[in-house]
């Protein structure tokens, strides 16, 4: 292992305690947080780097943050898909950002929940806090200058460790998108799967395929089973209008590419969405994943992370399903 490292550093009790074991396991130690919008360094971050004695050190990276995470959810949402943009920001960057920092023989530490090892990345211990997820669109050049402490940790574990560390850091977690994706969008109308119509909504850019909220009264249950950015029409349905029986993936991010196609693997499209099994295919410079039960409420726009077991081969993202 190499003796220095440079650990992202949020102010948060996961990022804090990477930072703490980090002091313990090598010799030269810096933080950095990555600011996306301008906003200054978390009182928590600076607190728990002087806890420490660590340097902290500040990336402006409100730019690329407005140009890969902002424009770019915002482009998607216009063409009636689901972005996800916590794993553009890993890709794009924060770990990018980070990555550019380093020094030879320097490791990345972040607080994710995943496990690198002997050059693959595993799914972290702790199913419900698992993050491999969103690290699927990250490079193999970035994720092989990682290291991930807590990757074996249970989260009851961190905090205990945190506060008997009693290291400064926020106890709450952050589980809201950090930026604003609606920018005018124009009303349109709401019709069922017959093209009848419904009502109107205010706004494409507020729906999502599976959503069920916020839709209004029906008279049951409804879902959105799909956008059209060209008419401005929000079509809802039934849940069982939401099965697919398979799905396109493009801009594929391969960490461990496959030895030939077709092969079989647990795809995974959506954070809290189980891994299913999968035949995938490939034509066109695309994948062609083929669920041999019915899925539901996989949306374009989203990321589809392939996995063997608990390994990440790499992720991708949906651009097309197939309906029952």
């Amino acid at each position: 292992m190499s003796r220095s490292a440079l650990v992202a550093l949020s102010g948060g009790v996961d990022s804090s305690l990477a930072l703490s074991l980090a002091t313990d396991m090598y010799d030269d130690v810096r933080a950095a947080w990555v600011d996306t919008r301008g906003a200054g360094t978390p009182d928590e971050a600076g607190e728990v780097a002087a806890y420490l004695g660590v340097p902290l050190l500040v990336v402006d990276a409100g730019d690329d943050f407005r140009k890969e995470v902002v424009q770019w959810s915002r482009r998607v949402l216009s063409l009636g898909r689901t972005p996800n943009p916590c794993a553009r920001c890993n890709a794009r960057v924060k770990l990018l950002s980070i990555h550019r920092m380093l020094r030879d023989s320097e490791d990345i530490i972040t607080g994710h929940y995943a496990r690198m090892e002997a050059g693959v990345l595993k799914r972290g211990r702790d199913p419900s806090k698992d993050q491999s997820y969103f690290l699927s669109m990250v490079g193999i050049e970035i994720l092989g200058r990682c290291v991930f402490p807590l990757g074996g940790m249970l989260k009851p574990e961190v905090r205990e460790k945190a506060e008997a560390l009693g290291l400064p850091c926020r106890s709450s977690e952050s589980m809201d998108l950090c930026f604003e994706t609606l920018s005018g969008g124009r009303p349109g109308a709401v019709k069922d799967v017959h093209g009848n119509l419904l009502g109107e909504h205010r706004g494409m850019e507020m729906f999502t395929i599976g959503q069920r909220k916020g839709l209004g009264a029906y008279g049951k249950r409804m879902y959105v089973l799909s956008l059209d950015p060209l008419e401005g029409t929000v079509t809802v349905g039934d849940r069982s209008d939401l099965l697919t029986t398979g799905c396109t993936v493009e801009e594929m991010n391969w960490l461990a590419a496959p030895a030939g196609y077709p092969f079989r693997a647990l795809v995974q499209t959506r954070y809290r969405r189980r891994a299913v099994p999968a035949i995938i295919d490939e034509s066109g410079g695309c994948l062609h994943i083929e669920f041999p039960g019915a899925e539901e409420a996989v949306a374009p726009g989203q990321v589809c992370a392939v996995y063997q077991g608990s390994s990440l081969m790499g992720g991708g993202i949906v651009t097309s399903t197939r309906r029952c």
